[in-house]
């Protein structure tokens, strides 16, 4: 049986680009219905417009936990795209609705700006590993 995947923690993906990147495409993941990651990828290599490369089942994982923001849109708008079929969503329509755009932005323009900012941004720093007591554990040097 598969593993529910879930929306990253504030603890495991602080607040910043990436967390915003992953969060807007954790809700079309939502609204897919949570397709396990073999659907997603399956469902890319069989359509013929993303021939030209694929999306492993462990990329697609890793940008929905936030340990990866691909380099490539093509594999990020590939991602968008059937996520957004399985969700009877059109990516690509320009829209007014609840606050989002301004009837000239698509879900993917959206997605891909913030796509560009979590590339953009500085690396987030690890949170601080307790090994010792619940102490944060040195990463350097050794605690003497």
């Amino acid at each position: 049986m598969a593993q529910v995947l879930r929306m990253p923690t504030a603890a495991e993906l602080p607040d910043g680009p990436r967390r915003q990147f992953v969060e807007a495409l954790f809700s079309y993941y939502r609204d897919a219905g949570r397709p396990t990651l073999r659907a997603i990828a399956d469902d890319i290599a069989g359509k013929p417009e993303f021939d030209a490369f694929t999306a492993s089942r462990e990329t697609i994982r890793k940008m929905l936990r936030g340990t990866t923001v691909p380099l490539s849109w093509d594999v990020v708008s590939a991602v968008l795209t059937v996520l957004c079929e399985r969700a009877y969503i059109d990516p690509d329509l320009k829209y007014h609705a609840g606050g989002f755009g301004d009837g000239t932005t698509s879900r993917r323009e959206e997605l891909r700006h913030l796509w560009n900012e979590a590339l953009d941004a500085p690396p987030s720093s690890p949170a601080p590993h307790s090994g010792w007591g619940g102490r944060a554990a040195y990463t350097e040097e050794p605690p003497f």
